[in-house]
């Protein structure tokens, strides 16, 4: 494991019939690194297209196989790694026509000592939590998002955007097909802060709900923390709720250290 880094996951499935998300944590030590490293995934099918715990599986295993495999440095493996899964989603479609329209969302987070590099395709989530702020780092690939650059120019109106049907579409996923949009980018980690990254599902709390659960928990582990997220979402009963799944990383106490790799998908 990472010496100072501890991390959980927890999972619903919320009102759907069945488990669309999938996740995975893995310590990476080769030849190329100096340092071991955590490196950590969320997947999501995407719902109403064929296969989407499928789609969300492949992503994930082939993301976490293929990492360790790139001869590069830890930091540039994460593209390389995304292009992989998306060419064995290409395969699995070739092979099974009938799976055509499958896709994932991605999110993943490559943990050092004192930094993470993260990645993100489509409407799964990256927060950073530091001093009891909340704070998503990652943009969404959705046409909501286009929608409200239109509104900021002047095109469209705000409550046009806000209220648009097609809002939540998802404009980017690992899908076999070329990725127009992934984002990247890279944070500096201090003592107290955790990172979570998750499928929307999530969104059934507000940033705030999600702090304050953080900061309740913050001496208890990333294993209270995540636990603590998904019994907050249960005790919402929403009827429509979603698939919930959440992967936390933050420092660790001695009686809360994570194990060495683990895995969401059967």
């Amino acid at each position: 494991m990472i010496e100072g880094r501890d991390f959980a996951a927890a999972s619903i499935i919320g009102a759907r019939k069945r488990q669309e998300d999938a996740w995975s944590v893995q310590v990476v030590s080769d030849d190329g690194i100096d340092e071991p490293v955590l490196l950590a995934a969320v997947a999501d099918g995407m719902g109403g297209l064929p296969a989407g715990d499928q789609a969300s599986r492949i992503t994930i295993r082939a993301f976490g196989s293929n990492f360790g495999l790139v001869p590069k440095p830890p930091a540039e493996r994460l593209r390389p790694a995304l292009a992989h899964a998306n060419g064995e989603m290409a395969a699995a479609i070739e092979d099974d026509p009938s799976l055509r329209g499958m896709g994932s969302t991605l999110v993943a987070g490559l943990f050092f000592e004192d930094r993470f590099r993260w990645l993100s395709v489509g409407d799964s989530l990256i927060f950073h939590r530091r001093a009891g702020t909340l704070k998503r780092i990652n943009p969404l690939h959705t046409y909501g998002r286009e929608l409200d650059a239109r509104a900021a120019r002047g095109e469209i109106s705000a409550v046009r955007a806000a209220l648009h049907p097609d809002r939540a579409a998802i404009t980017s996923a690992v899908m076999g097909r070329p990725l127009d949009e992934v984002a990247e980018g890279e944070l500096d980690l201090a003592a107290g802060d955790a990172v979570i990254l998750a499928s929307d599902g999530l969104e059934t709390l507000s940033s705030e709900e999600i702090a304050a659960v953080c900061g309740t928990h913050r001496t208890s582990g990333a294993s209270r923390i995540a636990e603590a997220i998904i019994r907050r979402i249960e005790q919402r009963a929403i009827p429509w709720q979603d698939n919930a799944t959440v992967v936390v990383v933050c420092p660790t106490s001695p009686a809360n250290r994570g194990g060495g790799a683990a895995a969401g998908v059967d």
